[in-house]
């Protein structure tokens, strides 16, 4: 198998996208160092409401601190993954944006409007427009200096974007979050690395299983509440880097519908699989939930896969569960013979956007 020949491996994965991958973990911690030199005002902390804008992957973490946090929130939180605010953003909203790239037009036309709002605004990137802006206005901001990301893609720096908001909405008051978390969500990290590691065989390597099992399927995430948001990283990453088509949906809410509509087309038994993500910090009724779930999707002849998060804390899981996406994402990747690093059709949708 490729997914044991580290060579072939590296003659496809040109830009070292395996490199971001086994970096997330020190992505965290990294992160977390540099945002403790942040200062946030403590006029920040007088908010009624939070709104994060962000696109592709500057805008996963917040869905991860959506679902994670829907319950400890102070304020309502609102995701804005387009050009416009809602119309209740004033001086009594705090708004974070989030670019990799610091050049993302329609992040950039939310800053703008938060700046015309009179919102109290933090900011992260790498560089970029949003960079200018922010020193122009006097923003706090997280600048990533992306150590661990020698691929240098943005979706491959979710580490520094997820943990930096994080870490900036914790100073802003909004959550908490102590050093000790992140740690323990490194070390549930690193003992997915320790399992799925590239020199590790795809004999005893989870990751090179799943990846096994997810060739040549239309792909089905199904998660339930704090992991819903990681769910969603995995989805992403797999159509990004494997190229690969992938859907996530939640319990409970795919009870209300999904399931009857896996009948037809009958090419349903041979082409779907749907991967569940079991977790003993749900609920009790979504854990049964999920079970019977699965039991109804076999019962239609869809083939199934139960994945058992183990780590002890929600936060914990939520990494566990995005450092092994990744881990099966790239392996995916491979498998179809393909390099992980360019997207060219969102290359050639933005050229076209530009005429």
């Amino acid at each position: 198998m490729i997914l044991d020949n580290l060579e072939e491996i590296r003659k496809i994965d040109e830009s070292n996208v395996l490199g971001s991958v086994e970096g997330l973990a020190d992505q965290c911690l990294h992160a977390w160092e540099e945002v403790e030199k942040v200062n946030v005002p403590d006029i920040y902390k007088n908010i009624n409401s939070l709104v994060m804008a962000g696109m592709g992957g500057s805008g996963l973490a917040a869905r991860v601190i959506d679902s994670l946090f829907t319950k400890t929130l102070k304020v309502p939180l609102v995701q804005v993954h387009g050009y416009d605010l809602p119309g209740f953003v004033d001086s009594k909203t705090l708004v974070v944006c989030s670019s990799y790239s610091g050049n993302t037009e329609e992040t950039l036309s939310t800053f703008r409007q938060s700046v015309n709002k009179k919102a109290k605004i933090l900011t992260i990137f790498s560089g970029g427009k949003l960079e200018k802006l922010s020193k122009k206005h006097n923003i706090p901001f997280y600048k990533i200096y992306p150590k661990y990301n020698p691929s240098n893609q943005p979706r491959m720096a979710i580490g520094y974007s997820i943990v930096g908001q994080l870490a900036l909405a914790a100073k802003a008051g909004i959550l908490k979050l102590k050093k000790e978390q992140i740690e323990n969500l490194v070390e549930a990290m690193k003992n997915i690395q320790g399992k799925c590691h590239v020199l590790k065989p795809a004999a005893q390597n989870p990751a090179k299983k799943m990846a096994k099992v997810f060739e040549d399927k239309i792909i089905n995430l199904v998660a339930a509440e704090h992991l819903t948001g990681a769910i969603h990283v995995f989805k992403n990453q797999i159509n990004e880097n494997a190229k690969a088509f992938a859907v996530r949906f939640d319990i409970p809410e795919l009870n209300h519908h999904l399931m009857e509509g896996l009948k037809d087309p009958d090419a349903n038994k041979r082409d779907l699989l749907f991967f569940f993500v079991q977790s003993q910090l749900y609920r009790e009724k979504n854990q049964k939930r999920m079970t019977i779930t699965q039991d109804v999707v076999e019962k239609n002849q869809v083939k199934t896969f139960l994945w058992q998060a183990e780590a002890k804390d929600k936060l914990s899981q939520v990494f566990e569960l995005i450092q092994f996406g990744a881990y099966i994402n790239f392996y995916l990747a491979m498998l179809y013979g393909t390099n992980p690093a360019p997207i060219k059709w969102v290359d050639y949708f933005k050229q076209q956007l530009k005429k």
